[in-house]
């Protein structure tokens, strides 16, 4: 299933009427110049942990470093930080896009020898009333961690031209859903993101695929606007490890999702119908997954306006 690009003028102004809290209020790239978790192919999630004394310093440092990682990479790489809203104090998430690995190669090559990029991350950023320093006294040490998740193949295909092999890792994932592109959200424009997280079972690993295809796409169908639900995997990590990123215009309205299980049936069989076929043991939708697996961590945009 696909729909249009990512970038048509329709979704500029959608998202200009509901950017009171987004992403993309981090950085000044045009929103057609920013990659984005519905446009590429490659989405790496840094987390690091802030140490309290420096959480405003921290944060301050990260959109300044992005902001200028942002106009320099400008349609090739973007990165927004977003920070728990429910969950550890102080952890911070950056989200890390670009289409194909040759990109983070050629930001490899601006950190090592970009002069200005080089200012940015080594100056002293902390007050001498607090000892002094730069990013390295800011964080935890050993709190910073990588991993690699990518847009779930298979769920859909792009229109002709509109995500060229050579230049996606793989298709991106807003191929996935048929929710107009005008009314789609993403790390770039949505006021709040719910990651969910869960491990499939192995031997139910398409079935499991199937069952989240079909609960995100009939969120999408329903609360096109206010919700726009994406899948991806770890392509490198752990083995059948799957994240839906639940894109919110504004936090209460996960609220909306709630309430799609209480009050549309249709919805609601989502869950009791049969998904595991017999010769495999029967069962629903909490047989496809690893007990206790699931989690949920709940994100918001950081501003320079909220220190």
């Amino acid at each position: 299933m696909s729909s249009k690009s990512a970038t048509s003028s329709e979704d500029t102004a959608f998202t200009a009427a509901n950017s009171g809290r987004s992403a993309r209020l981090q950085s000044t790239v045009p929103l057609d110049h920013l990659v984005h978790s519905a446009d590429c192919g490659i989405l790496v999630e840094r987390t690091g942990q802030l140490r309290y004394e420096f959480s405003r310093e921290g944060r301050d440092f990260s959109v300044d470093l992005l902001g200028y990682l942002n106009n320099s990479q400008a349609g090739k790489i973007s990165t927004f930080l977003y920070e728990e809203a429910f969950g550890v104090r102080d952890r911070l998430h950056w989200f890390i896009h670009m289409r194909s690995p040759h990109d983070y190669q050629e930001l490899l090559e601006m950190v090592d020898h970009d002069s200005d990029f080089q200012e940015i991350s080594d100056s002293d950023r902390l007050p001498e009333e607090k000892g002094g320093g730069n990013w390295e006294r800011m964080f935890v040490p050993q709190t910073l961690r990588e991993r690699i998740i990518c847009p779930q193949h298979g769920m859909g295909e792009p229109e002709e031209g509109d995500a060229p092999p050579e230049r996606y890792f793989v298709d991106p994932a807003r191929c996935q859903t048929g929710q107009p592109t005008s009314e789609q959200l993403n790390t770039a424009t949505a006021g709040a993101i719910v990651m969910r997280d869960v491990d499939v079972r192995y031997e139910l690993r398409k079935e499991a695929r199937n069952f989240a295809f079909e609960w995100q796409e009939s969120i999408n169908e329903r609360l096109a606007g206010y919700a726009t639900v994406l899948l991806y995997e770890e392509t490198f990590g752990r083995q059948d490890r799957i994240t839906w990123l639940i894109h919110l215009r504004e936090l209460d309205d996960y609220s909306r999702i709630t309430e799609l299980t209480r009050n549309d049936p249709a919805f609601a069989k989502l869950f009791s119908e049969q998904r595991v076929p017999n010769r495999k043991g029967g069962g629903n939708w909490g047989s496809l997954f690893v007990d206790g697996s699931m989690s949920d961590t709940v994100l918001v945009p950081y501003l320079h306006s909220d220190s």
